[in-house]
Order: C-alpha cells, then sequence, then structure tokens
C-alpha cells in the first residue's frame, strides 16, 4: 500500500506519544493499523514479546473503523482473532522472561472500546494505537500513559479534532511547546490524495468555517454556539479540599443504563455562598444499589433525579433506602439559565480531577449549527450531556420548595445538624 507524505511522516516518527490528526478521511484510521502491524513486526525482529492494544472511544466506532481496518491490514500468518467475551488478537509467537526464556504465555494486542476508560486496567503495552481520541474521556490519556509505563512503549492517537480537549491541551500543546516525547503531525483531507476535491469545495461552500476547519481541516477550533460559553477553566477549576462538616451538600442524578449513570454532588459554603461541585459518579451498566452506595456515602441533604424515571426513583427510595431523593424540575431552559447564572456570578465551582466528565461536557455542550440563512438555531445537540443534565437537576428547584410531607421533617432534621438555611440567597437563581 502506497503511503502518503503525511501517512510517511507517523510512520517516522520517533517519539513516545504521536499525535495524528486529519480531516475527516484523511486516511488516519488507515495509518495507524499499519502503524501498529509495523510496530509489532519491529519488535518482533528485535525478540520483544508482550501485548498491544487498540482502543476506541465507543463500540461502534471500534466496530466500524478501527477493528475492520486492522482486520484488513493484520497479516493472517501472525495469529488469530478470538471473540468474547474479551475480543483480542492472540499471536502465535510467545511471551519471554527478563532472561531470554519462553513462558509460554501468549502474546496479545487487546481491543478495547472506552466507554469506560478503566476497561483498560491492569494492562502492560508494548505500543498502543488509540483511534478517534477527540472523543475520549481525560481519564484514558492518563491510562494511556500508565499502560505503557514500565515498557516505555508508544502511543499513536488518531483522530479528528473534535473539541479543545485533553488531546489539544497535553498532547497538540506539548508538541508545541518544544516537548521532544511529542509529535504530531497534521494535515487536510485533500491531503488525501483519494479524496475528491469536489467535495471538500463542496463542504467549504456549504458548512460554516468552524466546523468546516475542524472536520476537512484538521484544525483544532473552538466549538461555536456553546450552551455555556461562560464556563472558563482557569478561573472556576480549583484543586481538592476537605468537605467542612457545616454546609449544606446536596446532589443531581441522571439515570442511564447504556448511556451513563450520573451524580454530582455539591457543598454549599455557607459563607461565600459559592457551590463547589466535588464529586461525580459517572458509569454505565450499574445497579441501583449501585447508586445507592454512592449516595449514602456522599450524604447529600437531598437528591433531585430525572422525573421521567419515576419508578426508579420509587425503587431507590423503597429498597435502598435512598428516602432523601426527588423529583426534579425538568425545564431545561429555565435550568440552563439558572447554571449560566452561578457561572457568570462565580459562584458555582469545580474540584480539578474528580470532575473530569462534567468539565469535558461543558467544554462540547453545544447549540445545532446556524441555519442556511445564517439565523442561530436554538435547538441543543442532545449527546454528551448526562453529567450537566445531573447538574442542571441539582439546582432545578428553589431550596424552599423541596421541604414538604414526611421528607420535610427528614429534611429538616439534617439541615439543622448541619447548621443550613432553608431558603435561597439569590433571587435570581434561586440559590
Amino acid at each position: 500500500m502506497e503511503l502518503h507524505k503525511y501517512q510517511t511522516k507517523v510512520m517516522d516518527s520517533k517519539a513516545r506519544f504521536i499525535g495524528a490528526i486529519s480531516g475527516v478521511r484523511g486516511g488516519k484510521t488507515t495509518i495507524g493499523a499499519i502503524w501498529l502491524c509495523n510496530r509489532i513486526y519491529q519488535d518482533y525482529q528485535k525478540g520483544v514479546t508482550g501485548d498491544y492494544l487498540i482502543a476506541a472511544p465507543t463500540s461502534k466506532i471500534l466496530d466500524q473503523a478501527a477493528l475492520p481496518k486492522f482486520k484488513e491490514i493484520f497479516p493472517k500468518d501472525w495469529g488469530e482473532w478470538r471473540e468474547q467475551p474479551k475480543s483480542y488478537f492472540q499471536l502465535k509467537w510467545t511471551k519471554k522472561d527478563p532472561d531470554g526464556k519462553d513462558t509460554g504465555e501468549p502474546c496479545r494486542i487487546f481491543v478495547r472500546s472506552l466507554d469506560d476508560p478503566n476497561a483498560i486496567e491492569g494492562m502492560e503495552c508494548l505500543a498502543i494505537w488509540a483511534d478517534e481520541v477527540g472523543l475520549m474521556k481525560d481519564q484514558a490519556w492518563i491510562n494511556f500513559q500508565s499502560r505503557t509505563s514500565i515498557t516505555q512503549g508508544p502511543v499513536l492517537m488518531t483522530g479528528t479534532p473534535y473539541s479543545m480537549n485533553w488531546f489539544y491541551r497535553d498532547v497538540y500543546q506539548s508538541w508545541k511547546d518544544g516537548n521532544k516525547d511529542f509529535d504530531v503531525v497534521q494535515w487536510r483531507s485533500m491531503d488525501n490524495p483519494s479524496f475528491r476535491e469536489e467535495e471538500y469545495e463542496r463542504a467549504k461552500k456549504t458548512m460554516p468555517k468552524v466546523l468546516f476547519d475542524r472536520t476537512y481541516g484538521g484544525q483544532f477550533t473552538r466549538l461555536e454556539g456553546l450552551v455555556y460559553p461562560e464556563f472558563d477553566e482557569d478561573e472556576l477549576l480549583v484543586d481538592p479540599f476537605e468537605i467542612p462538616a457545616v454546609g449544606l451538600v446536596f446532589a443531581g442524578l441522571d439515570f442511564g443504563y447504556n448511556n451513563p449513570n450520573a451524580i454530582v454532588y455539591i457543598w454549599e459554603d455557607p459563607k461565600t455562598k459559592i457551590y463547589y461541585v466535588f464529586r461525580e459518579f459517572y458509569q454505565n451498566k450499574v445497579l441501583l444499589k449501585d447508586l445507592a452506595a454512592s449516595i449514602n456515602h456522599h450524604q447529600p441533604s437531598y437528591v433531585l433525579a430525572d422525573t421521567q424515571s419515576a419508578q426508579l426513583i420509587a425503587e431507590l427510595r423503597r429498597f435502598h433506602g435512598v428516602r432523601q431523593i426527588r423529583e426534579a424540575d425538568k425545564v431545561k431552559e429555565a435550568g440552563i439559565e439558572r447554571i449560566r447564572n452561578l457561572l457568570i456570578e462565580k459562584r458555582l465551582k469545580f474540584f480539578r480531577n474528580r470532575t473530569q466528565n462534567l468539565v469535558e461536557e461543558f467544554k462540547t455542550y453545544h447549540y445545532q449549527a446556524p441555519k442556511a440563512d445564517g439565523t442561530s438555531s436554538e435547538k441543543i445537540v442532545d449527546k454528551h450531556n448526562h453529567a450537566l443534565d445531573a447538574l442542571r437537576y441539582a439546582f432545578s428547584r428553589p431550596l424552599q420548595g423541596l421541604y414538604v410531607n414526611r421528607v420535610k421533617r427528614d429534611f429538616k432534621s439534617i439541615l439543622k445538624r448541619r447548621g443550613e438555611r432553608l431558603t435561597p440567597s439569590d433571587p435570581l437563581t434561586g440559590y
């Protein structure tokens, strides 16, 4: 297979961490598969044996892009593909111990979707190819480094620059700053000789520039039309501290299953009236007892949850002892405005490294692209917003509206113990 010049640059890179950033159909997935096969062959020639990893942000992307391309490139006489429950390629050769003796343990190429970034915990890899990394969470990047920390193996990260996330901050910027551990090769869709020029020009004429530059130009651009443009990492992220015994602790809950269940825990400083989101729970395919265990661990005074899941709310109350859970007010526009005002007032802050998914969602949650006539769309792209929904639910009801019936006595008792108030402090936000 003949490579174009940017793919060749990826193959020639000697950096530990390599970013291959291109527009769509630029050939980045192809070069990822070729690069990993080449790396495996080089290791084999040197007598270095061990495990490797292919990763993608979701099962869908893995099954539709990275895995089929790797199967196409992978030499059939190297080994075989093993299916579920834990899919991997088993290589024909086996691992050797530090003295060069054969251990009989198979060498594998693990294949994982990182819906849960911790799905690769415990691996030790000689090299990693991560495809579409722009859609992966911060924790994935941390885990890539951990999984190659002993071997000092290289990590190739291929993708389109979907947002100004960790891929931009920790990889692209490190390369721009001259860190020799990092290398970035960047190219347009048009730089792939197989990409048709007329398609490139058509997209250029019809798409908003910021989206075109990102999608076809392979450039990092700050997304226009963010729902929360007031969110500023530099001002609103704070180093974690121990939550004092005084001050209101409450939470918001967005139910999921295949999508993540998201809980955000918030503490109000009774002196400054600043709210700190100090912890998040963000995990799919968990049981109600797991949600209850998280809530009972943090002991919020109340939890406001998605009203579409009334049955789940009832089960948490009845069978899992989460008496303080209530239905949230789901009026989206009012909830968004309330969060925006708290951000503007600098009264909503977030613990660094403990609210990663929530922070990433703030940076990508956006309105649909402008209409053909140039007018702005008021419809939100309803994706990757589970933690944000939980946050909106948490602030969805003014405080004095929460304490009713039998729960009223429970809440008042909790509030009295903690020295907290029942009335809101801000007529604009209700908090």
